[in-house]
């Protein structure tokens, strides 16, 4: 999922408005004005951010009228970009996904959004008897199953496989069931496998089938080992000390490959923008079942007030796309974000009453720079103007979202902090029935705490005493933010310790007891 250092983010992308749209606008009036200025604009903003490189692609009443490469895709074999370079996708993936399970639900009989979960997948449960009975796929699309936010990232991080991260979703606490909002890479990845399953077939193996290769998209692969063998593909750059470089890891999300591992390019993301502003036509004919796909871009959900989304202070999400308003025309926008902080930023973003959309690839951290390129091309092209500094709002929100976590023991212990307790107070072996074994040992002048969600995989953490019980860690796994700290606080009496990192992405299950 992410790093700056090693860190897995997968932003939840941008809504841009929570108001039903208004009746349909005329076709977009600058939309010249705003192409012609559009390679300037990418050159200034590619100078100023120092981001590697970037790929684009406008289409315009069923044609594509923008379409071009700029920087490189590695910094250090200086390959170019072009429109036809792969980029991965990040969570851009999650609308290409439910365009997959729209097509599918048109050739399988009985699957809807509303098919439930269990119906296909009877091993799969949530921490609630009755929700897990009533779960559907659209839910799981929606964001709105209770799962706490990007549930099981967490243990993905640790190298945990897809079977064994799904099934330890049961063990998390619940929010309020489709009365809550929370983004989950697993939640998506649980749905798709319900929509493969009623369809009898392999996620990745299905999504090439009923939707890249009948559009041609030859250029698009859900499966990491064919994107990273594809010619010309874009690799993701982050920066340290100030400069770009090539990410040392790049991110495998196989794991979760419907909600981020899907890789395309700019000219074969524009030939989907086309398909899905012409109702799931290609050609001529219908390739996707029109009424699902207009359920998954209608506003099913309400998302709260993130620090991404700039545009307005609230929006809606449909299931796999998220759906506002553009700013001073009241037409519906229809867009999706992806962002992976080993180096992928991504857009698509289309006005089907003007029918347009833009897709926007970029291979460096996310910093704001495609949801900047995306919405002044938009902007523009409706008022030949911009209606407010966009990049300055995106780069602002993006700077506030990967800041470092905010931990108890960011700063430097108190004056006044009272020592560590004997090390018997803390050291053993301790379990978590979402997280696993745990052991606390003393490693020469300090103590070590290792966790292993399964035999084969785990992570160690140097506890350095902050104050009495309360330890700090260096949270230096995939699912943290740069310059990231924890607290890791011991309870010796009750024989438990809380991870506050870990308790914090799980929803409250971090907390961590003694083996007897």
């Amino acid at each position: 999922m992410v790093p700056l250092a090693a860190v897995a983010v997968v932003l939840s992308g941008c809504t841009f408005a929570s108001a039903e749209p208004e009746p349909a606008a005329a076709a977009p009036a600058h939309l010249d004005a705003a192409l012609e200025r559009l390679p300037d604009r990418i050159g200034e903003l590619l100078d100023e951010t120092g981001v590697p490189g970037l790929s684009v692609a406008v289409v315009h009443d069923g044609e594509v009228v923008f379409a071009d490469g700029y920087g490189v895709a590695d910094l250090d074999s200086g390959a170019k970009v072009d429109s036809d370079t792969v980029f991965q996708l990040a969570s851009v993936s999650k609308s290409v996904g439910a365009t997959v399970i729209s097509a599918l639900i048109g050739k399988t009989e009985g699957l809807t959004w509303q098919t439930p979960v269990t119906s296909e997948l009877p091993w799969f449960a949530l921490g609630d008897e009755w929700v897990t009975r009533h779960l559907e796929l659209g839910d799981l699309y929606s964001h709105r199953s209770g799962l706490p936010d990007h549930a099981g990232d967490d243990l993905a991080s640790f190298g945990v496989d897809q079977r064994t991260v799904l099934e330890r979703l049961r063990h998390l606490p619940l929010a309020p069931f489709r009365d809550h909002y929370a983004y989950t890479n697993f939640g998506i990845q649980a749905g798709a496998m319900t929509a493969a399953a009623a369809a009898g077939g392999e996620w990745i193996d299905l999504s090439r089938e009923v939707l890249y290769a009948p559009l041609g998209m030859d250029r698009t692969t859900s499966r990491y080992a064919e994107y990273i063998a594809m010619d010309n593909h874009a690799v993701g750059h982050t920066k340290a000390d100030g400069a770009w470089r090539v990410t040392p890891e790049q991110l495998d999300d196989d794991i979760a490959t419907a909600a981020g591992g899907v890789a395309s390019s700019a000219d074969d993301m524009a030939i989907f923008l086309r398909l899905l502003l012409d109702g799931g036509r290609h050609e001529g004919r219908a390739l996707v079942d029109e009424a699902a796909l207009t359920e998954a871009m209608s506003a099913q959900m309400l998302i709260p007030s993130h620090p991404a989304d700039v545009a307005v202070p609230k929006g809606a999400y449909g299931r796999g796309f998220q759906v506002g308003v553009l700013t001073g025309t009241g037409d519906a926008l229809v867009s999706h974000s992806g962002a992976f902080a080993q180096g992928a930023g991504t857009i698509i973003s289309m006005v089907p009453a003007m029918g347009l959309g833009i897709v926007v690839l970029t291979n460096g951290y996310p910093i704001g720079l495609a949801e900047t390129v995306a919405m002044e091309t938009l902007d523009w092209a409706a008022h030949g103007s911009m209606s407010r500094d966009w990049w300055k709002a995106f780069s602002d929100a993006f700077a506030d979202v990967t800041a470092p976590f905010p931990s108890k023991v960011i700063k430097d212990a108190p004056a006044s902090a009272a020592p560590a307790g004997p090390a018997a107070d803390y050291v053993g072996a301790y379990r978590s029935d979402y997280f696993g074994e745990a052991t606390v040992r003393e490693a020469g002048d300090h103590l070590e705490l290792t966790i292993r969600p399964t035999p084969d995989t785990g992570q160690t953490w140097r506890l350095e005493p902050y104050d009495g019980d309360v330890f700090r860690v260096l949270l230096d796994n995939e699912d943290a933010t740069p310059d990231s700290v924890s607290a890791v606080e011991f309870d010796p009496a009750r024989g438990t310790f809380t991870f506050e990192f870990f308790d914090a992405s799980s929803g409250g299950a971090g907390t961590f007891t003694r083996a007897p």
